[in-house]
């Protein structure tokens, strides 16, 4: 029995798994795996203790300053459009010119000019829960004229709330104003990025086209001459209407490019045009000068011998204008449109 005994253990022991390994499992491995992760960690907090962190201290006091700057409150803008006060300050200011006698006799009022906000009407409750009232309060600003055209600035300070409307605090003000300069403006330019240029006799010949064209009463005629060649687009004439003494004030271009010859002419400017204009019926009488309009025009093909005129606005737009803006897009105009849609005297 010991002898089978013996044989059985030798057995087990030539059956070991490990036998033949090249490398067996080692007690301390866990702990050297650990030790590499605390290397790494380590290496980190080097890296970041002295690259990252004296980088994040730099970006810090430098946004340091706009920190402790104080908080900047925008300040009240008037409202230029309408105002919950601005009818009780005119009214105020107008039954202030009637009273008699006039603070300024034969005074008008010319505009309303805005208000300055100066508090927002709001409730607060207490601690013994009453609801108390704060009422908002606007700086009301307007213009006056006098009959003989002098101009002064009016201040009405009106309270409002949401719940008791508006109610005017003290009297108007009555501010005279500077009279404008009306002699010495130096550099004074109503095209700012234009040059000015020569007058030449074909684009006083399109201004005179243009404006007859204009003033005819017909859309076809106008946009003949404006020289749109787009069927799908028309044109809206003045009507009963007469144009006279047709001139020509400032005339001015774009920069020419510096690869251009000394004697290039610019292919497009803008012109100042103006004209009396006398309506139907209108009695002018054989002493009375017709009064004029202005406009600002752009002339194309100005360096040949029929530039045509393609816009038109208001004096001062000239900077602006494109070539056929003024048409209307998708609709024919004739002159029946227009006549249809002239009210029609009694008894036509």
């Amino acid at each position: 029995m010991a002898r089978n005994a013996k044989r059985t253990t030798n057995k087990q022991a030539d059956d070991f798994w490990g036998h033949d390994a090249e490398e067996l499992p080692r007690a301390d491995v866990e702990s050297m795996q650990l030790t590499g992760k605390r290397i790494k960690l380590y290496k980190v907090w080097v890296v970041s203790s002295v690259v990252l962190l004296p980088v994040a201290l730099l970006a810090i006091i430098s946004f340091l300053p706009k920190f402790l700057e104080p908080t900047v409150v925008p300040p009240v803008q008037a409202n230029q459009l309408d105002s919950p006060t601005k009818a009780a300050a005119m009214k105020s200011v107008q039954d202030w010119l009637n009273k008699q006698p006039s603070p300024m006799p034969g005074g008008r009022i010319l505009s309303w000019d805005g208000a300055d906000v100066q508090a927002e009407p709001k409730t607060t409750t207490n601690d013994k829960g009453d609801v108390e009232e704060i009422q908002g309060l606007q700086l009301n600003n307007l213009t006056l004229i006098s009959p003989s055209g002098s101009l002064f600035t009016t201040q009405v300070q009106v309270a409002y709330s949401p719940i008791r409307g508006a109610k005017v605090i003290g009297d108007p003000t009555l501010i005279p104003r500077a009279p404008d300069d009306k002699q010495n403006w130096p550099n004074l330019k109503a095209w700012p990025d234009l040059v000015p240029t020569s007058k030449l006799d074909p684009v006083e010949q399109a201004a005179n086209a243009w404006a007859k064209a204009f003033t005819s009463g017909d859309p076809d005629a106008l946009r003949l001459a404006v020289g749109d060649t787009n069927a799908n687009r028309s044109y809206v004439p003045l009507v009963q209407v007469a144009a006279t003494s047709v001139s020509i004030g400032d005339v001015a271009a774009r920069p020419l490019p510096p690869e251009a010859a000394k004697d290039a002419k610019p292919s497009q400017v803008i012109a100042r045009v103006s004209f009396g204009v006398t309506w139907e019926g209108q009695d002018m009488g054989n002493s009375q000068t017709p009064s004029r309009v202005t406009y600002d025009v752009l002339i194309d093909k100005a360096d040949t011998a029929a530039p045509q005129i393609v816009a038109w606005g208001g004096a001062g737009t000239g900077e602006t204008l494109k070539p056929y803006m003024n048409a209307v897009e998708g609709r024919k105009i004739t002159s029946g449109t227009i006549d249809q849609a002239l009210p029609k005297a009694a008894g036509k």
